[in-house]
């Protein structure tokens, strides 16, 4: 028996899991009704199996897997629409889920007729439900189509209505499920403002199949594969597994052969530092400077097919006799990427990405834009492939950021990433520059200037 909820934790699944009975033809559905305690007339699909978690409030969990993996079912059995097989689940709260796009709207009543019936399913009375309209409607932003029926709505208007609803009813658990993809870029940076402040006083489910956003929305994350706990801890440790697997599907068994021959099952990855500490998170901060840039590639996570293997990742000032591991922003420095080809690449290209704490990618580029398609220069077994790219270092808030480096054989379209790593370089800022944004603008002045209407 599952003991009580600690005095945070709003979610406890332990051992949970759904099962469904498939039947062949409604015949056998008749004879498991008649005889049943004979024998089974069907057979059993797992949709979820042996899950475990728990969430507090402040905390927010994102889950990650395939079409299939169960996602939606765990969902639907945290929102209560199904009951669990096995296991058990406990939660405390109101829950505000947009699970499906209108899911509990009726297309034949008008958009507000929607907001007090979708509002009072969660909890709300009609005295509360009035109160919010107006900042309910302001937050969908749909006009006058709050006044015609759901059936007349696109797409991006139903998740608009649906998702200023849940963002207004107060709830103590949001669950939010792929639902964003259909707004435009306005509207899902006011969700995101919305999710980002609710996370950190609420409890929040985030399904997404963008590993990245995960990373940058949840503290933990949950891999679910064939309707199974694949991998549960930190999102960032989580995603990297998911992104593995994910690769190891795309790229083929083929791919994922030792430098030497011998077949691998998975790709190969890069282990933390001998004392167990995530090598992304050492303290390396320089005081003296404003961004100290550090080599990681012996200790970086990420994977290799064994076809290729990156052997160095630089970065330096270009109009300074220093080495280049300390930059204030503003400079032109020049980052260079080695690797060497340990089978044959048609078509190599070598490329990086500059990537905060959070997984969001500020910037990138790769050696594709630079390729004469026809004059395709291939690598032999054996060959280095030098890449050097030159660009004007940005001005970053104070803060930890990783360079992530590849080297991968294909075109923009198709290609197959055969060494990818995650923080080839680590870069530490200590700087007051930066004072709003991801990336700072080098101001090149400001006046205030004031008249008198007198």
């Amino acid at each position: 028996m599952m003991k009580e909820l600690k005095s945070r934790t709003v979610i406890q699944c332990s051992d949970l899991g759904k099962c469904y009975q498939i039947y062949e033809n409604p015949k056998a559905r008749l004879k498991q009704a008649l005889w049943r305690r004979k024998r089974h007339y069907y057979r059993e699909f797992w949709a979820l199996r042996h899950v475990s978690f728990e969430v507090s409030n402040g905390e927010s969990l994102g889950i990650i897997g395939r079409n299939g993996s169960g996602k939606s079912t765990l969902l639907q059995l945290i929102c209560g629409t199904l009951t669990p097989t096995e296991g058990s689940l406990i939660s405390k709260g109101r829950i505000a889920a947009l699970l499906e796009l209108g899911s509990g709207f009726n297309p034949e009543f008008t958009g507000i007729e929607n907001v007090y019936l979708n509002a009072s399913m969660l909890g709300l009375s009609r005295e509360e439900t009035e109160s919010r309209l107006e900042d309910i409607l302001a937050f969908a932003d749909i006009g006058d189509f709050a006044y015609q029926p759901v059936k007349s709505y696109s797409s991006g208007m139903t998740v608009r209505l649906a998702f200023a609803v849940i963002a207004h009813v107060n709830a103590d658990i949001l669950v939010v499920d792929e639902a964003l993809a259909v707004g435009d870029a306005v509207f899902t940076q006011r969700c995101m403002r919305f999710i980002r402040k609710t996370r950190e006083q609420k409890c929040l489910l985030f399904v997404s199949h963008d590993a990245e956003a995960v990373k940058s929305l949840c503290s933990h994350a949950l891999w679910l594969a064939n309707g199974e706990e694949a991998a549960y801890g930190k999102s960032k440790d989580v995603c990297l597994k998911y992104l593995r697997h994910c690769s190891s599907i795309s790229y083929g068994e083929e791919f994922f052969l030792t430098p030497t021959g011998e077949s691998r099952s998975a790709p190969a990855t890069f282990e933390k530092n001998g004392d167990g500490r995530d090598t992304a998170r050492t303290e390396i901060f320089d005081y003296e400077s404003d961004a100290a840039v550090v080599d990681n590639l012996t200790n970086a996570e990420g994977w290799s097919t064994g076809y290729a293997e990156l052997t160095s990742v630089a970065i330096r000032d270009i109009n300074s006799i220093n080495a280049g591991t300390v930059l204030k922003g503003g400079e032109d420095v020049e980052i260079t990427i080695t690797a060497i080809a340990h089978k044959h690449l048609e078509r190599p290209a070598l490329g990086f990405t500059l990537v905060n704490r959070l997984g969001q990618h500020l910037l990138g580029e790769n050696t594709l834009i630079v390729r004469d398609d026809k004059a395709v220069i291939s690598a032999k077994p054996g060959s280095i492939l030098t890449a050097k790219f030159r660009l004007w270092f940005p001005m970053l808030p104070s803060g930890e950021y990783m360079l992530m480096a590849s080297v991968a054989d294909g075109d923009l379209e198709k290609h197959v990433q055969h060494h990818w790593t995650e923080n080839a370089a680590l870069i530490n800022v200590s700087s007051s520059k930066v004072r709003y944004g991801v990336v700072g603008a080098f101001l090149k002045g400001a006046s205030l200037e004031i008249k008198s209407n007198t």
